[in-house]
């Protein structure tokens, strides 16, 4: 991440051992209200080298925090979290203050920063800014140190306004390069047109056979073959994240009919193709059956070959993530945290793209968060 970012935000305590250990150069903000660390563990080796900051967000914790401290031998930075109106965690400026004098007060805690986080910045203007006068409300009173960093801006304050920057803005749900499906606010929609997703899904078959027509594929037998069918399958499933459409909580049947696509990469005459073909059946908890009639015969013999994309990151493609999402009533950027470890992962383009400008002037940090 180095030249990117200047620290990574993660919730809790394994995210950052994960985090730490793929870049051990960069430092890692943790948002739970963590209360210790295992002595010999991944996290106290980055807290030695000042790696690891924490998040502070009441008395009880801050003194926890500073035994650990003390018996490190090694000093701490903590990010104070104000609850400015989001009531998820952290606490009231009423009791801020008092919690940041224990902090300035302690040799073995440094307040690295102070910050907290808009209720509805993609919603509204109104009520952001209301939470922002409270915020630097506080900070002026606090007169805080000069190496105290205020941070206070996910994605959508961050493009909404710059007087919501402050020192650091948290870039959430952008980096995902889904993060505004179905807004209208013309700010976002402008800023979204110059991001791309960050991933898409690939998997490949592990049996393709022609079965007869009448046949039954999936559990519930919902859906049947009209003629001769080349059914091919692939092994991912809502054990992998791959979303089932929403239930009927008293049938216990899907709402809707599944309509959804996966693409297939059909090789003919040296000259690469992806095809769309539809998903069949139930979804299973590892398995998912695709429709292969209508593609061509060449996949018959080649298929164990052929590449399938279950998610895309092509926005025009009928699997794009957002398309996912909308037919099976989740966001898109869910659908990446659904996807468990289990699926390996891959990194294959590392590609820079320039966005348009936040205002760079009024930033002068930048950090990529996971958590919004």
């Amino acid at each position: 991440m180095a030249g990117r970012a200047d620290f990574l935000v993660v919730y809790g305590i394994e995210e950052a051992e994960v985090v730490g250990v793929a870049d051990p150069s960069t430092p890692v903000i943790a948002l739970m209200p963590v209360r210790e660390i295992d002595r010999g563990g991944i996290a106290h080796s980055m807290w030695l080298k000042s790696q690891l900051h924490l998040s502070a967000h009441d008395l009880d914790q801050v003194e926890s925090l500073s035994k650990c401290a003390a018996d490190f031998g090694a000093l701490l930075p903590l990010h104070l979290e104000i609850d400015t109106g989001l009531g998820r965690g952290g606490c009231l400026p009423t009791e801020a203050t008092n919690i940041a004098a224990r902090i300035r007060s302690d040799k073995n805690l440094r307040l690295a920063g102070v910050f907290t986080h808009f209720a509805n910045a993609g919603g509204s203007e109104t009520a952001t800014d209301q939470q922002r006068k409270i915020f630097e409300a506080w900070c002026k009173a606090a007169a805080l140190p000069a190496d105290c960093i205020v941070h206070s801006a996910s994605t959508f304050a961050a493009i909404r306004d710059p007087r919501f920057h402050h020192n650091m803005i948290r870039v959430g749900l952008a980096w995902t390069g889904l993060a505004f499906e179905g807004t209208r606010d013309g700010r976002f929609m402008e800023f979204a047109k110059n991001l791309r997703p960050v991933f898409s899904w690939r998997s490949s078959f592990v049996q393709v056979r022609t079965v007869p027509a009448g046949t039954a594929v999936g559990y519930g037998s919902r859906w049947k073959c009209e003629k001769t069918s080349r059914i091919g399958l692939v092994p991912v499933g809502y054990g992998d994240g791959y979303p089932l459409l929403p239930m009927n909580p008293v049938t216990r049947r899907p709402l809707g009919v599944e309509r959804r696509m996966v693409r297939v990469e059909v090789v003919e005459h040296g000259h690469t193709t992806w095809m769309n073909a539809p998903v069949v059946g139930a979804i299973s908890m590892d398995q998912i059956a695709v429709d292969l009639s209508e593609l061509p015969d060449a996949l018959a013999t080649n298929w164990n070959h052929a590449a399938v994309e279950l998610i895309s990151s092509d926005c025009s493609a009928p699997n794009h993530a957002a398309r996912v999402a909308s037919m099976t009533g989740h966001h898109a950027y869910e659908l990446l945290c659904r996807i468990p470890a289990r699926v390996p992962r891959k990194f294959v383009e590392p590609v820079v793209v320039q966005l348009p400008s936040l205002d760079s002037s009024q930033v002068s940090t930048n950090a990529i968060s996971q958590a919004s």
